[in-house]
């Protein structure tokens, strides 16, 4: 039985004391040597530390003067309950604690022992020439108080390897948490160079396809007076790619789970939509009182780009129209992202969550990556998400993430 609480029940208390024989024939037994030790316990306390003190190790823990003439007298006292024969849960209780004060300063169970048996070398000598020539009468007393130091040894030993394990456990626990945590971290750096790579794929992409329509347009003779608009939007385009990569990879050196302004989130993400939507006339809706949640903020941005620009790429049909609304769900929050798109086929809308999974009708540039991109991040925020069709023409992507942080 482990030493806690309940080993300190009166069963527990039985069990330990018959094991080791001890009954209430050892109390007449252990009392006729307290007289003895009553005459000899300054000479045993002087003797057992001057024992400790030649040591170099049990020394180092006994520099202080006035502890030490206090630890005399503690341990007199400890011995005389060890002749009181009173084991009731106090005495367990005093007895256990013991092995928890050794293992805290770093005391082990050969130091332990070895103090023992200086209890054994020290007194068993004073009792026996107390008890003269009659060594016979004496061996029955000595037996007992044998027994009673295995019983204090045996509830020492049981402390100390509880608490030595306890504490590899915390030590353990806490390595796992620092793994995780590196875990997290590495993911999250990987996660964003991924998601850099995906939006500038998709960023170049359609920078090529204007590039290009313009130069079919230059070699066909059609010179359009806006041409150099068409130009200054290029620029703008690479300009404002540039800034996304750069605000992607300083975002990888922070983040974490912390409250998040959505209003901010929005901000951002409005930005980002003019490069996305650029000379097409696609209108992003945002609602008017955006709430605050908990989560990352790196990551939730990232959630809301890949979605809105997912649903830019789809749209064939103008004017376009992308809504986000949102509405609590107990303790999370699910917003939606609604498009007036073709829609998404019922042959993958199961699997649309799946890395490479695109539609029939998937816009060129695309790697079928970043819907993966996005459940990953949901899910890492403790969210959830998922697509349903939209009666009539569009898909309503939604997730969840939570409205408060994490109880503990």
């Amino acid at each position: 039985m482990g030493p806690d609480r309940e080993g300190l029940s009166a069963e527990h208390r039985r069990e330990r004391q018959a094991f080791l024989g001890i009954d209430v024939s050892d109390l007449p037994l252990l009392a006729a040597l307290k007289p003895i030790f009553a005459r000899h316990a300054e000479t045993f306390a002087e003797r057992f530390y001057q024992h400790l003190l030649a040591d170099p190790h049990t020394s180092q823990l006994l520099q202080d003067r006035e502890q030490l003439a206090r630890l005399k007298k503690i341990q007199i006292e400890y011995f005389v309950e060890l002749l009181n024969g009173t084991f009731d849960e106090d005495y367990f209780a005093a007895r256990l604690r013991v092995g928890n004060s050794h293992q805290r300063v770093g005391l082990e169970p050969q130091w332990y022992l070895g103090a023992y048996n200086q209890y054994i070398q020290i007194t068993f000598p004073l009792f026996a020439q107390a008890f003269g020539d009659n060594l016979a009468e004496a061996m029955p007393s000595l037996l007992s108080l044998v027994k009673v130091i295995f019983l204090d040894i045996g509830l020492a030993l049981d402390t100390y390897y509880l608490a030595s394990t306890r504490q590899l456990r915390q030590r353990n626990d806490e390595l796992e948490h620092a793994l995780d945590l590196y875990g997290r971290v590495h993911r999250r750096e990987e996660e964003i160079r991924r998601l850099a790579n995906h939006e500038i794929r998709g960023g170049l992409a359609a920078i090529i396809t204007s590039l290009e329509d313009l130069i079919d347009r230059l070699e066909a003779g059609i010179f359009p007076g806006d041409i150099k608009v068409d130009l200054r939007q290029v620029r703008e385009r690479c300009w404002g790619l540039t800034s996304l990569l750069k605000e992607m990879l300083a975002a990888a050196a922070q983040g974490g789970p912390a409250w998040v302004d959505i209003g901010t989130v929005f901000a951002q993400l409005q930005t980002r939509f003019s490069l996305y939507a650029a000379g097409r006339r696609i209108r992003l809706q945002l609602p008017a009182r955006p709430p605050k949640v908990w989560a990352d903020p790196t990551q939730l941005r990232e959630i809301f780009a890949n979605l809105v620009s997912n649903s830019v790429r789809y749209i064939e049909t103008e004017p376009g129209l992308i809504e986000i609304t949102w509405q609590a769900d107990g303790k999370m929050i699910r917003f939606e992202v609604q498009d007036n798109g073709p829609g998404i086929p019922a042959s993958i809308l199961e699997r649309l969550f799946q890395p490479f999974v695109r539609g029939p009708n998937s816009p060129t540039g695309g790697t079928g990556l970043g819907l993966y991109f996005v459940r990953s991040m949901v899910e890492q925020n403790g969210g959830q998400i998922g697509v349903e069709p939209v009666a009539g023409r569009g898909a309503r992507f939604w997730f969840t993430v939570p409205a408060e942080p994490p109880t503990v």
